[in-house]
């Protein structure tokens, strides 16, 4: 492959029909391909050996609470392979003990495509507020009911006000948290869900706005937005172990969060590019707001598609190699749990590259178009230029930690 990169419409060669669809709704008009250039990522990851069996079970329990059986809702649940997500950050872990995490990946894929990205929903904040609240309080009490009155709830409570199937789910994920994890899991799973949905909002914000936010701005929230910290508190669930506070909390160690998360929500930016042009080509609610890190340097830098692939890369490229620099500098004083957590961050970047290239989430966009999207990429052995990128929030990565 070479250095290029970019997007483009072609002639599909044949699709798959969905059953059910009309038949003007099972042709695909177009194709978008989409090429990514040469990623530096020298880590490495493996797979789980039980991932169709946590896919299974894990599709199994969110159809026992009325989600997901039929339709586009099952075909994207499908092609969204959780567990080969969670499986490649946690390769060796219990099966058993990893269902919990590949269950709330389900779960929290479908509230994303729900309430939070696409069609009317993205831009009803209000609707999103109300659920996310009760979705929260829910994590946090999982016996807590439906607030607010009846018939007034949103897509989630039932008419009379109590929990719906979507909460339900959500209360049986909580239980089993505290089941299997600590008071200390549980406060920073609630934390990173409130710093998901503050992600959110914002997102909401800019997208009410029809404004596409500034590369620092954006880079600042990508982390957020893409639910780094709730996604990863799971780990420690699994794991059994927790991160001592002292070490959690150090510099060193929130910088390689931040640079985990983000890295990985930026590679999702390129993995995902052409489901949101495909998206974007056919919503009646699309408007100058963009929230892909490719689409902000083109429009904060002036590029072209191509030369803002490349930039991305090479931002993610410098971001990757200051992740391997700095970890290398904290591990050897590291106790055990945060050995392994750091081993779960480096799988992280990893993982989610070969996940993303290939899951069904973005190359049927929609559900119902699948081969949609064709998207491209490889590895690179030649090691990025060292030092901070000359973008002001990401700027203290680089400082003596």
């Amino acid at each position: 492959m070479t250095g290029t990169g970019g997007a483009t419409l072609a002639p599909a060669a044949g699709s798959t029909p969905v059953a059910g669809l009309p038949e003007a709704e099972e042709r695909v008009a177009d194709v978008i391909r989409v090429q990514i250039p040469p990623r530096y990522c020298p880590l490495s990851c493996a797979e789980h050996p039980d991932t169709d069996r946590l896919n299974e079970r894990a599709a199994a329990w969110v159809n026992g609470y009325g989600l997901c059986r039929d339709g586009t809702q099952r075909a994207r649940m499908t092609g969204n392979d959780c567990g080969g997500f969670y499986g490649r950050i946690m390769p060796r872990a219990p099966a058993d003990r990893l269902q919990v995490a590949v269950d709330w990946c389900v779960l929290m894929f479908t509230f994303d495509d729900l309430h939070c990205d696409e069609g009317p929903a993205s831009m009803r904040a209000g609707d999103f507020t109300d659920f996310a609240t009760r979705l929260l309080r829910v994590l946090e009490t999982p016996r807590t009911p439906g607030t607010g009155p009846p018939g007034t709830g949103p897509p989630g409570t039932a008419a009379d006000g109590s929990v719906g199937p979507f909460l339900a789910a959500a209360g049986n994920l909580a239980g089993r948290c505290r089941a299997q994890g600590t008071p200390v899991h549980i406060r920073r799973m609630a934390e990173g869900h409130r710093s998901w949905f503050l992600g959110v909002l914002w997102e909401f914000g800019c997208r009410l706005r029809g404004r596409t936010p500034s590369l620092d701005d954006y880079a600042h929230m990508r982390q957020h937005t893409a639910a780094g910290s709730a996604t990863f508190s799971w780990t420690e669930v699994v794991d059994g172990q927790e991160v001592p506070e002292r070490e959690m909390a150090s510099p060193a160690v929130r910088a390689l969060r931040e640079l985990a998360f983000t890295t990985a929500a930026f590679d999702d930016d390129l993995f995902s590019y052409g489901k949101e042009q495909w998206l974007a080509a056919r919503s009646e609610h699309s408007n100058g707001c963009r929230l892909n890190l490719v689409d902000v340097l083109i429009e904060e830098r002036s590029l072209s598609l191509a030369q803002a692939m490349e930039e991305a890369v090479a931002l993610n490229n410098r971001l990757t190699a200051r992740f391997v620099q700095l970890r290398d500098q904290v591990l050897p004083g590291a106790s055990e749990p945060l050995r392994r957590h750091l081993e779960h961050l480096s799988a992280l970047i990893r993982g989610n590259l070969e996940w993303g290239l290939q899951a069904g989430r973005y190359t049927n966009p929609d559900g119902c178009h699948p081969g949609a999207v064709v998207t491209t990429g490889s590895f690179t052995g030649t090691a990025p230029p060292v030092g901070p990128p000359g973008v002001p929030s990401m700027s203290w990565w680089w400082d003596r930690l």
